[in-house]
């Protein structure tokens, strides 16, 4: 299954913010067997509908994370929308949690708050109990788009809300087992004189994947 990860976020790269999506979406879709073919951080504002539009053709799935603020340059619903052809609607319950979420805090969302609780048309609502955005799962259109996740940006409402309620509709897309793997850590060996020994072995193993990775006095073996 070929999935894309689209980071939104001009903080990001102003390295402001620390990308941490990339190692933990690395580490959690590894688990369940799934490779990101891709992965992309862009700016806010209209930058998405051009990442969107040229990727659509060539993934399955595609995790869309940012951009579903209450401001003007929150717009990731917003082009989702259009890029597909439907409406946006104002969804009630979402609108009644974000209600709650400020009057709890002794405060009422204003308009800018509003535009969080619009979801586009087909759209399934993925609750968020740590924040405001709700995240949203299009389902695939064959030929025209694939399926779409989008998630708020905060690690602390992402990463739980990946865990619930995004695995399990990974699971139901696709069909590839989790694989088996193994990590071995050798140290005070070189990493060309550990190729020079394990390659021989290695290298006709049908179907086996394997790799290094240097560090300060070890290597590792995947």
């Amino acid at each position: 299954m070929r999935l894309d990860v689209i980071n939104t976020g001009t903080e990001l790269l102003l390295g402001k913010v620390l990308n941490t999506h990339a190692a933990f979406f690395g580490d959690e879709l590894f688990k369940l067997g799934l490779r990101i073919q891709r992965q992309t951080t862009i700016p806010d504002g209209a930058e998405i509908h051009t990442a969107l539009q040229e990727r659509f053709p060539h993934a399955d799935v595609i995790l869309i994370t940012g951009g579903l603020g209450p401001t003007s340059d929150d717009i990731t619903r917003e082009t989702v929308a259009g890029l597909l052809g439907r409406a946006l609607h104002r969804d009630a319950a979402i609108w009644e949690h974000i209600r709650s979420f400020f009057l709890q805090r002794g405060r009422e969302p204003n308009a800018w708050n509003e535009r969080q609780a619009m979801v586009p048309e087909g759209a399934e609502v993925m609750p968020n109990p740590h924040g405001t955005a709700p995240g949203l799962y299009v389902p695939a259109v064959p030929g025209q788009s694939p399926h779409l996740f989008l998630l708020p940006g905060p690690p602390r409402e992402l990463r739980p809300m990946f865990r619930d309620q995004v695995i399990d509709r990974l699971r139901r897309i696709s069909d590839t087992p989790a694989l088996p793997w193994r990590n071995f850590k050798i140290y005070g060996v070189g990493e060309s004189n550990i190729a020079e020994v394990i390659e021989p072995r290695l290298q006709d193993v049908e179907g086996l994947e394997y790799g290094y990775c240097c560090r300060l006095g070890e290597v590792d073996v995947r």
